[in-house]
């Protein structure tokens, strides 16, 4: 009998339709099974058909349709990921069991599914900062000297972020905004927020900040126990990998995606070798292509957490003649592109509390008349005397909407 108990994580999309459209956008786990007979083919054939079919069966019980031929899987099921391509929600896969018994395979998966629904997304694309990726116990690089290993997570959540935005949307920032020792996302305070929020704000002028820290990269061994008694018990190096993420919104001072992911590897290096953080060796081996997954898997999550949020521009000067902004030609404003006034007010809520939301002001129309790369100039209209330096504006008519949406796949 062949039995994988190791949860495999499979990250990417899946092309299929649902029955029902609905608007709510909460994700829900669904499981599915799939037995096909090996009938003299290849096992990782009909693994590969197992997979699919039991997806299949996953998206039918959530009330969606998908055939077994919509969904690609690229062959890398041993480095534990397989590329589901899609225009739609299933954001990842994890296979819970595989067993072969009397010439018959048995795959169960589990399927997180995110219902199909209408977001109004005004076509600017989202800015995002990425912040330095702490590691929580420092004493856990020793083992291969990884003291920078969280500064590699870093740049590798750069450079996939950068595969799915607009390089001149994402950037890099080598700090790290938590002591994670002693802070939690979780206990923060509205006011806590709002001033660490001010700040990236004020210094960085990005909108959304990815940050974290890497939660565990231990060493353990795992012990397979022999099958037959003419083998012996085989003992494995592994090592962790678990990773604690979030995504703040600087312009609404609110923490909009918040996860921890884990994996685990064979380790294939010894424990005294010094492995060079920069080498291809250490991302080539199952470890590093394993940590590359799991980033992966966090950035799917990621990209559908920002799927619908509204991105704003922000006011940076004012003259009796114009309001300038800090969004140009790199995000594809031109002008006649319109804009509305959006004002950030503190309403009082039960008891003595006050919270924070942005309000558009409708009857201010801004229209742009003059673009630079990272800056535009918007005509200043009866009314503009409202506008402060700090206040935001969204897209009325945008140019650049209808190209990003004939950019999408």
């Amino acid at each position: 009998m062949y039995k994988s108990r190791l949860r495999k994580t499979l990250t990417g999309l899946v092309l299929f339709s649902f029955l029902m459209v609905t608007k709510q956008a909460c994700a829900q786990w669904v499981q599915g099974e799939s037995t096909v007979a090996l009938a003299g083919a290849e096992l990782s054939d009909i693994r590969t058909s197992a997979i699919q079919n039991a997806i299949a069966d996953a998206a039918f019980q959530s009330g969606s349709t998908i055939s077994a031929q919509d969904i690609m899987v690229d062959g890398l099921l041993l480095s534990s990921k397989a590329e589901i391509r899609s225009q739609g929600r299933i954001q990842r896969v994890e296979i819970i069991s595989e067993t072969l018994k009397d010439d018959l395979l048995t795959v169960v998966v589990n399927v997180n599914i995110t219902p199909l629904f209408n977001c109004t997304n005004n076509g600017l694309a989202h800015r995002i900062l990425v912040t330095e990726f702490s590691l929580t116990s420092p004493q856990q690089a020793a083992t291969g000297m990884l003291y920078s290993f969280g500064s590699h997570v870093s740049q590798r959540f750069t450079q996939q972020l950068n595969g799915l935005y607009n390089g001149n949307s994402v950037s890099q920032i080598p700090v790290s905004l938590i002591n994670v020792n002693t802070w939690l996302t979780s206990s923060l305070s509205d006011v806590d927020l709002t001033a660490m929020s001010t700040y990236l704000r004020n210094e960085y002028g990005q909108q959304f900040v990815v940050f974290g820290f890497v939660k565990d990269i231990s060493l353990f061994e795992q012990v397979s126990q022999a099958t037959s008694v003419f083998e012996s018990d085989s003992t494995a190096l592994r090592r962790n990998f678990t990773v604690q993420v979030y995504v703040l919104d600087t312009f609404k001072a609110k923490v909009i995606f918040n996860d921890s992911y884990h994996s685990e590897a064979d380790w294939p290096f010894s424990q005294h070798d010094s492995v060079d953080s920069n080498n291809s060796l250490l991302w080539r081996s199952g470890f590093g292509r394993m940590v590359l997954n799991t980033i992966h898997a966090a950035i799917t999550d990621i990209h559908g957490a920002l799927q619908c949020e509204t991105t704003y521009a922000q006011v940076i000067d004012i003259s009796p003649d114009y309001i300038a902004i800090d969004l140009g030609k790199n995000s594809g404003l031109v002008a006649g592109d319109k804009f509305s006034l959006v004002k950030q007010r503190a309403l009082p809520t039960l008891g003595l509390s006050r919270k924070s939301g942005l309000f558009s002001s409708k009857t201010l129309t801004l229209e742009v008349f003059e673009v630079a790369d990272e800056v535009s100039l918007l005509k200043a209209e009866p009314g503009s005397d409202s506008v402060h330096v700090g206040d935001f504006v969204t897209p009325l008519t945008l140019s650049v909407k209808q190209k990003l949406s004939e950019a999408q796949p």
